[in-house]
């Protein structure tokens, strides 16, 4: 099932959107109703973080107004869920568009944005334009063979693991004076974990060393320079890190293979 929330702090604005979502669950351009259920609408921001990590293994999505009289933002939220469930899809719903702007310097990557300046024809259009890819990818993610799906896993602190799907990982970094700390870069987020470099080259094939401080996921470079020694990741080739002279060659070798 695709769980479905709603952060809106307008309770009339949130009656709406609640409204236009059961419409188009029951009636749709399939010829039954979709598999799924609003399972949270509130106006709490907190309320949202917490039935994710309650739920992280869930296909959900998410619509989020970003502009709340809270202390988290609507920016913020997109970002914790993300962070705990990297396969849950976000939908802002704002009337502030410069706020638009900044949700890609955040690098938080929404499904697609509602403005609530237009009139409310256009806004259900919308709604349920979205919820029909939202539903697209839904189905698309249950019916793959999740045993293709590889993940890279590793624990922050007092032994609790975590794991994040191995195609989101570009690179992890040696930690200088810092015991066994590794800072992996990852798409839309970084973090730290604990751990030996060389451990984690033993463990997955696809990460090898750049130099002696840093591992690339070969998997998902998009772009090597040689001449640079440079390796871009991502679609949009937005993050790099160099590779050491002595390791070029074995790096151009492998990724042609």
């Amino acid at each position: 099932m695709l769980s479905i929330m709603v952060l809106e702090d307008n309770p009339i604005e949130r009656k709406l959107i609640t409204q236009m979502i059961n419409n188009r669950i029951k009636i749709n351009k399939t010829p039954k109703e979709y598999d799924a259920q609003i399972v949270l609408m509130t106006d709490k921001p907190q309320e949202i973080i917490d039935k994710v990590e309650a739920n992280s293994n869930d296909f959900m999505l998410a619509f989020l107004d970003i502009d709340l009289q809270t202390e988290i933002d609507g920016i913020e939220v997109a970002a914790r869920i993300k962070s705990i469930n990297p396969y849950a899809q976000v939908v802002f719903v704002t009337a502030d568009a410069d706020a638009l702007k900044y949700t890609i310097q955040q690098h938080v990557a929404p499904l697609d944005y509602i403005t609530k300046d237009g009139d409310i024809e256009h806004a259900q259009e919308r709604l349920f334009a979205v919820l029909d890819t939202a539903y697209e990818r839904y189905e698309s993610l249950i019916n793959k063979n999740t045993s293709d799906i590889k993940y890279f896993a590793y624990s922050k602190a007092n032994g609790i693991f975590e794991r994040i799907p191995m195609d989101q990982v570009y690179y992890l970094e040696l930690q200088p004076q810092k015991y066994k700390r590794i800072r992996v870069f990852a798409d839309n987020k970084i973090f730290d974990c604990s751990g030996a470099l060389k451990d984690f080259a033993a463990q997955y094939e696809n990460l090898v060393f750049a130099n002696r401080d840093t591992l690339i996921n070969l998997n998902t470079i998009s772009k090597f320079d040689m001449a640079s020694g440079m390796v871009y990741f991502g679609p949009n080739q937005e993050v790099s890190h160099g590779v050491s002279v002595r390791r070029r060659y074995a790096i151009k070798k492998m990724l042609n293979n």
